[in-house]
């Protein structure tokens, strides 16, 4: 009889194995919607199904806003009725968005009959270090599918490999399950939300073209943005290095858009002044905005860096520059396509 006591721990272990299981579900993969990072990249599943059912009887300019959480608020409600009538801008960026993702995107969207005339890349240094693991999470986590891991596997750092291998072997942890927004939305009777037809952030998305213009602001919180400063430098720039991963994924990313005859601007986003002292502490002007021109250039493609081109100073937090800023910015761009297909 006491020797029975030593498969318990065996059976425990199955257990846990068993219930894990679960979420492995169709639900949890489709159906489960949680907060924060993961309705984006969601949401872009939702997009592109969207875009594939307008496309065919589009009559305007066609643009991709691409990249990370600084190309939210690239939207064509910055244009004014005549350029409303030329222009359409469907926005594919996400969270921590790497180079990655938006050539998945990219792919997918020119498998399609009708290509897109112009792309924005918004890309951001924070991306290349791939010490930070953003090629996990979120991209292989969140929004890569089975085709594109399996195509780019060799690409993929080991440390990167390693937690994608954990999340498939359980997943749970692939869930990111927040139990505290679990017992809000269960004790305010918002359980519906998990289901993405019922989701407010889902619904704000699904108004337009993916844009999201929340992060507003009328004037600048100096104190706030200077401890954000310091907050971003601590998390992202720690130990900073450039590495080559997502410069790969650039390089193919601009070949395939040249070799269909997209037009790309890659764009540096303007940051708080305070939090840029950290990017020109690491010279990363030198080392990698004038790579990442290099690569540009090489392919075609057009640079823009708003830290030198944008007068407007105003920002939501030290990495995001308020959603008003962006009308003239979004119209420059514009402009600047209207000479070029002169």
């Amino acid at each position: 009889m006491q020797k029975s006591f030593i498969y318990l721990p065996l059976l425990f272990f199955i257990s846990l194995f068993l219930v894990d299981k679960i979420f492995t579900l169709d639900f949890f993969k489709n159906k489960f919607l949680q907060t924060g990072n993961v309705v984006y990249y969601r949401h872009r599943e939702i997009l592109f199904e969207k875009y594939k059912k307008a496309i065919p009887n589009e009559t305007r300019k066609i643009i991709l806003a691409m990249g990370d959480s600084r190309a939210y608020a690239f939207s064509n409600l910055a244009f004014n009725a005549d350029r409303k009538s030329k222009y359409v801008i469907y926005n594919f960026s996400a969270p921590q968005a790497i180079v990655a993702y938006s050539l998945q995107w990219l792919e997918k969207i020119l498998e399609l009959e009708k290509k897109p005339n112009l792309v924005f890349l918004v890309l951001s240094p924070e991306g290349f270090d791939d010490q930070k693991l953003l090629m996990h999470k979120p991209f292989l986590r969140l929004g890569a599918d089975s085709q594109f891991i399996e195509k780019y596997w060799d690409q993929i750092p080991e440390n990167d490999k390693h937690e994608f291998n954990l999340d498939r072997l359980i997943a749970f942890r692939r869930i990111e399950f927040d139990f505290k927004l679990l017992f809000e939305r269960w004790k305010s009777g918002r359980m519906r939300e998990y289901n993405p037809n019922f989701n407010a952030d889902m619904f704000i998305l699904n108004l337009y073209n993916g844009e999201q213009l929340a992060y507003t602001s009328i004037v600048n919180d100096e104190k706030k943005l200077l401890t954000d400063s310091e907050r971003m430098a601590k998390i992202y720039l720690s130990g900073f290095q450039v590495h080559h991963t997502q410069f790969f994924f650039l390089e193919k990313f601009l070949s395939l858009a040249k070799y269909n005859q997209v037009t790309v601007f890659v764009i540096l986003p303007k940051v708080y002044s305070e939090y840029k002292k950290y990017w020109d502490k690491l010279n990363l002007t030198e080392i990698w905005w004038k790579k990442v021109v290099d690569i540009a250039n090489r392919h075609s493609a057009y640079t823009y860096d708003f830290n030198t081109i944008s007068d407007c100073e105003l920002f939501y937090d030290a990495s995001h520059q308020s959603t008003i800023c962006y009308d003239k910015q979004v119209n420059f761009l514009i402009t600047e396509w209207e000479k070029l297909s002169k």
